[in-house]
């Protein structure tokens, strides 16, 4: 029985509306996108151009450091786990060279997450659309997660978020297709293709040091629906492809001469430690851990991505309910039981932070749309439901850019002329015709590490030290000529490099700059009408000139 003219006519004109308001959606986030969030970020502190700094430097030396890191120990190396990073440094530091006289390492990589995010909509259509989902119900779902912030603020970061997000999808409808062609003795797998999906799984790793986790456990989940346990052989020979790919990363990392060690040969327990101890597999059997764990995480998904956890809390359901009632298909079976792989990693092997949600929340979407779609009764009603949720998500959308450009813009504005005004100052302050060192913090870190006049020294050390020698000793040594800082508005003691660095740039250094202003986002809520009307609620920039010691 076909359907009715008029129906068809509803979901092709339904579909269309639709995809227009996608468009509306990603061009009004575009126009922020080199502003909003501000560059390196309080949400992830620097990371964005301690990033791009580091794949660039991989290609150059053959392992990655981060080299305006000076007196640190990532400035050595950033280790064995974290210093393999080839396919990142494939993506984002070849452009990061390429481009470097023409922007800095933020713009560019900026730049390249955007549009990586767009092949993340379009992967997911392709998925959708290979499982026969309806076109109205697949562009639905591409708003459902373009709407959300945790799409917002990682597909405009320098960051490698939507890329590791990319791989996991992709992983999955690939692995998806051969479950469903071995279920119907279509194709069986063979030694030599387990021994190139151990590879891969490696190769892949080293564009993300999650995916360790997140492609580790959907391996084991291959292995077990792919029967591979019975033979062997099979384990043999994917355990293979993991050694090989290893022991190439291993020799190119000895070769490179790069100090061996797993993290970096930092003096102190650094940051990779810390994370690793918290991890919530640590504590299993914690109650309390757990519970916390899990309420952590859905609080963060009610805060950036709201009408995915209704829908969630709709879909889990009605699966339940389904199960009973009809026969999944074997890409459907495979999509279900990966979801669930998926989602038990990232709660028990990844850390709760905001910015890591998008490496999931596109299967997690794929997967309920996917179920959904197998009571889809395409009437009048239902697609005008669909469409005017989807008026909902746009209205919500656009408001938040609108919301978040009055911050963003009023931060840039003013950290940008704080910055030319220093930069001005060092000029005027500097005698010799060197370029002089600037240990600046991340609010000014990738404008200083583009200008050519000076010579950028970020505040790694304060984490990361190399030796147990007092910060303030070290910095003399290094010749450290000026000391940027920001202080926040409300006396805010905002970070462990500020709290460290500033009564040693009090003690040792003169204050030749103090200019106030809207200059960074530390304790600022971008969609909060509030964030700007306090106007007692300014920071501070101060730049300090150092004593200068004989070599």
């Amino acid at each position: 029985m076909t359907k009715k003219p008029s129906i068809d006519l509803i979901e092709r004109y339904g579909a269309v509306f639709i995809a227009v308001l996608i468009v509306i959606v990603l061009i009004a986030q575009a126009r922020l996108l080199y502003i909003f969030p501000q560059p390196d970020s309080a949400r992830w502190w620097g990371d964005e151009t301690g990033q791009m700094l580091e794949l660039r430097t991989e290609l150059q030396d053959g392992y990655a450091r981060i080299p305006t890191a000076y007196g640190s120990s990532l400035a050595i190396t950033n280790g064995f786990v974290r210093g393999n990073s080839w396919f990142a440094a494939a993506i984002y530091g070849v452009p990061a060279l390429l481009f470097s006289n023409v922007a800095d390492v933020v713009v560019i990589g900026r730049t390249i997450t955007f549009v990586l995010s767009l092949g993340l909509i379009l992967l997911m259509y392709r998925m959708l659309r290979a499982s026969q989902v309806p076109r109205v119900l697949s562009l639905s779902a591409l708003l459902l997660l373009v709407s959300t912030r945790s799409f917002f603020f990682s597909s405009h970061a320098a960051r490698l978020d939507v890329a590791a997000g990319i791989v996991v999808l992709a992983f999955v409808w690939y692995l998806s297709s051969r479950y469903d062609a071995l279920e119907q003795s279509r194709w069986r797998p063979t030694l030599l293709w387990y021994f190139g999906y151990g590879a891969a799984v490696v190769v892949f790793a080293t564009l993300s040091i999650h995916l360790l986790t997140l492609l580790g456990a959907l391996s084991l989940y291959t292995v077990w629906r792919f029967r591979a346990f019975h033979k062997l052989s099979f384990i043999g020979s994917a355990i293979g492809g993991v050694v090989v790919m290893l022991g190439l990363l291993i020799a190119i990392y000895s070769i490179s001469g790069s100090p061996f060690s797993l993290y970096s040969p930092s003096s102190a327990p650094n940051q990779f430690q810390t994370v690793t101890a918290e991890l919530p597999i640590l504590r299993p059997f914690s109650r309390s851990v757990q519970v916390a764990n899990i309420i952590e995480r859905v609080h963060g998904l009610w805060v950036e991505a709201p009408a995915f956890l209704v829908f969630i809390f709709i879909a889990i359901p009605l699966s339940v309910l389904r199960r009973a009632s009809a026969q999944k298909s074997n890409t459907g079976k495979w999509i279900s039981g990966s979801a669930l792989v998926i989602a038990v990693a990232w709660l028990l092997f990844q850390s709760p932070a905001l910015y890591y949600y998008i490496q999931v929340l596109p299967l997690f979407i794929v997967w309920a749309v996917m179920d959904i779609s197998k009571r889809w009764k395409s009437t009048l009603i239902v697609n005008s439901i669909v469409v005017s949720i989807c008026i909902l998500l746009c209205v919500f959308a656009v408001m938040d850019t609108v919301r978040a450009e009055r911050t963003s813009r009023k931060i840039d504005r003013d950290n940008h002329t704080v910055i030319a005004e220093a930069l001005d100052s060092v000029r005027s302050n500097t005698n010799s015709g060197a370029p002089p060192l600037v240990l600046a913090q991340n609010p000014a870190i990738a404008m200083l590490e583009h200008d050519k006049r000076v010579h950028l020294m970020s505040a790694h050390i304060v984490s990361f030290p190399t030796s147990s020698e007092p910060i303030a000793s070290i910095l003399l040594k290094l010749h450290v000529n000026y000391l940027l800082l920001y202080a926040a508005h409300g006396g805010l003691n905002y970070s462990a490099d500020y709290h460290t660095l500033r009564p040693i740039a009090d003690s040792i250094g003169a204050v030749i700059l103090r200019k106030p202003g809207v200059l960074f986002d530390v304790d600022r809520d971008y969609f909060s009408a509030s964030a700007l009307r306090d106007e007692s609620s300014r920071d501070t920039l101060i730049l300090y000139k150092l004593p200068s010691i004989a070599h």
